[in-house]
């Protein structure tokens, strides 16, 4: 038993609790509960323990301390009465999406799946009463952790669930409240399997709506899977549309930039061929594990070396440029940054693409016509839409 001096101590510092650490907190929440008992700071005590179990993990701590603290907040937290505790289940959740994260760093991944899985389960209970954005959100997760252990025809139907859950909500004020994201993973992982019609068929939704600033990219991606499905009137039409776009843009709103982020993500989307298929592209980072992150940020020297090796074919080098310049183009920076270094990155990529179609055009001429499209998205993504309105009409034209 605590002392009382010690207890006497540890109440004056709940005074001004905003000051004092998490990890001083879990001490003081102990002594407190060995007097007051452990249920009246069971819930204060695990959130601390979830925070300090949270920046352990980003910092790389031990992983039998990071993993210990989150494992005690959890178990606190499903002791709580949810009468008592109204929003028990929701802060469940939160420690549990950090733990599932942490034992990904800690490559136990048959765990964290685990985790996942439990985390739909709250979430299928939470949208009996209206939660179900975060439904579709986990749904996703799990999808892409399955793709990442090479478990796709468990993941296919996770994919298609989560654009059902989204279907008639609005968008909302969270980044995954927004049905594109859902709509635009399940095509992106039909068309990595090579069933170009389901994902042309699954994408076509978007293709029926307003997206705001991502319209053009919306309708470039459509466009894509609609060729591949061998539907090449409808391609050509949407294609169009995507020009169209991109001139009323420029027109309207010369100055308006694509969100960081959103850029990225696009130019990755169209693209994901030439990624490794344990990826799930057409989803964002935040739905990646840590490991399966890391190794794709990771693989940049590897590219860069692919770049200047001798046994690299031409082809190859250009494939392996975008890989490179849209790894830079997640990084976080300001339009300034943008268009200093991203601009003439891939302007550099569109002159590498034209020199090979010059020397190799059946080869090359979807490699320029991706070049010129990524060019006109970029520069409308740093506000200068209107310099990009060539580049995407070239770009038409090589569409056939």
């Amino acid at each position: 038993m605590a002392n009382a001096d010690v207890v006497a101590r540890a109440r004056v510092v709940l005074f001004d609790v905003d000051r004092v650490s998490a990890e001083r907190l879990v001490g003081i929440y102990r002594v407190l509960g060995e007097v007051d008992g452990p249920a009246h700071y069971a819930r204060r005590l695990a959130v601390a323990l979830h925070t300090t179990g949270h920046i352990f993990g980003h910092n790389g701590a031990d992983m039998g301390l990071t993993l210990g603290r989150l494992t005690e907040a959890i178990h606190l937290c499903r002791s709580l009465d949810p009468a008592e505790h109204r929003d028990r289940d929701a802060v469940l959740r939160g420690m549990l999406s950090t733990y599932q994260w942490a034992l990904y760093r800690y490559d136990r991944r048959a765990e964290a799946l685990a985790v996942r899985r439990e985390i739909l389960t709250l979430a299928r209970a939470g949208a009996r009463t209206g939660d179900r954005w975060f439904l579709a959100e986990a749904l996703l997760e799990v999808a892409v952790a399955l793709v990442e252990d090479g478990r796709d025809d468990e993941a296919e139907p996770l994919f298609a669930e989560a654009v059902t859950v989204t279907a008639g909500l609005t968008r909302g004020h969270v980044p995954t409240a927004d049905r594109h994201w859902y709509i635009t993973a399940h095509a992106g992982r039909l068309a990595t399997r090579g069933r170009f019609v389901d994902a042309a068929d699954a994408y076509r939704p978007l293709l029926e709506t307003t997206h705001e600033d991502r319209q053009v990219p919306i309708l470039l991606y459509g466009a894509q899977l609609l060729a591949a499905a061998n539907r090449p009137a409808e391609s050509r039409t949407v294609l169009t549309r995507a020009v169209e776009a991109y001139r009323t843009r420029a027109a309207h709103s010369p100055g308006r930039g694509l969100r960081h982020d959103l850029l990225a993500h696009h130019l990755a989307v169209l693209g994901a061929a030439d990624e490794p298929a344990d990826i799930a592209h057409a989803t964002t980072f935040d739905h990646w594990s840590p490991t399966r992150l890391i190794r794709h940020i990771e693989a940049e020297p590897a590219l860069r070396a692919a770049l200047d090796a001798p046994t690299t074919t031409p082809a190859q080098r250009v494939v392996l440029e975008r890989r490179v310049n849209v790894r830079a183009t997640f990084a976080p920076m300001s339009r300034t940054a943008a268009t200093r270094l991203l601009v003439p990155a891939y302007a550099k990529a569109l002159e590498h693409a034209r020199s090979l179609a010059i020397a190799d055009p059946t080869v090359a001429t979807p490699l320029l016509a991706r070049a010129l499209t990524d060019y006109a998205l970029v520069l409308a993504g740093v506000g200068r839409a209107r310099d990009g309105i060539p580049a995407l009409e070239e770009a038409t034209t090589l569409h056939g």
